[in-house]
Formats: C-alpha cells, structure tokens, sequence
C-alpha cells in the first residue's frame, strides 16, 4: 500500500468510521457507532459519487445525526417491568447507625456490610449503635427514620 492511498478520502472515512466503532466498545452508551455508520456512508458516497470535502463534512454530519436519532432507541435495553427497582433494596429496610446523625447533620449507617452516608429529615438525634429504618435514597444518601414497630412498612414517617 502506497502512502498515497492513506491520502485518499475513501479510505480516511473508513478509518474514522472503524475507529468510532472500535471507540464504542470503550465508552458507556451506545451513541459513537453512529458516528462510525455516517463515516462509513460517507466514504460509500465518496466512492460512488467523487464529491468534494464541503459536501463529505455535511453528508458526514447529517447521516450520523439522523442514525443517532432514528435507531438509537434500537439499541438502548428494553426496560423489564418486573424487576425490582434499586429502590427496593434499600426503602423499609434496617440499617445500624455508625456516626450519630441529626437533622442538618449527616451521619453514616451500615447496610448491607457497606457503610453508606445517612441524613434525616426528622428532629430526632440517631447515636451510634441504634437501629434505623431506611425511608429512601438519593444517589449514595440515605434518608433514614426511626423504627416503630406499630407503624405499616409502607408508611414513611419523615418525609423529604
């Protein structure tokens, strides 16, 4: 292969287009193969038509663009209606406070083995030692009340 030939537009297209699909595989989401399939259909309509850089950039930019927003809902993972949300490995369960937590002031908790950052929404102080519940989570936080045996599972006595 001459060097003249890594000069040729077909061939840089396709290298652009091989080196999106090979970047796919190392970033989260599916959204640069599609950049991948436009460098491709560019260098298809280079071959097949002789057109100038201008016109590459803007057949480039556009099928990629209509690839993105056609058939990436193709390719996202159908959501499973019956599995559990996250949610539920966390709401209504028991977890042990490590540091004291209060109103304003976070704390931490363990659960599940792991200690997790803690905040309450009640204006009670939890202390080391006590058994909380867990009311909710936001990220890596969790909101938690006090136990009261009386009370339904579902009931949350601290709302956010």
């Amino acid at each position: 292969m001459s060097f003249e030939a890594i000069k040729d537009p077909i061939f840089i297209w396709f290298i652009i287009g091989l080196c999106c699909v090979i970047g796919e595989f190392a970033l989260p989401g599916v959204i640069i193969v599609f950049f991948g399939a436009g460098a491709w259909l560019t260098a298809l309509l280079v071959y097949l038509l002789n057109i100038g850089v201008p016109m590459q950039v803007t057949i480039f930019t556009l099928t990629s663009i209509i690839a993105l927003v056609t058939l990436r809902k193709y390719f996202n993972p159908p959501v499973n209606e019956n599995e559990p949300d996250i949610t539920d490995d966390f709401t209504g369960k028991t977890a042990i406070v490590q540091e004291s937590i209060s109103k304003g002031r976070p704390g931490r908790v363990m659960f599940k083995g792991a200690t997790w950052q803690a905040q309450t929404l009640c204006d009670q102080i939890f202390v080391q030692g006590q058994y909380v519940r867990i009311a909710s989570h936001e990220s890596i936080v969790l909101y938690v009340e006090p136990i009261k045996e009386d009370v339904k599972k579902e009931e949350v006595l601290c709302r956010k």
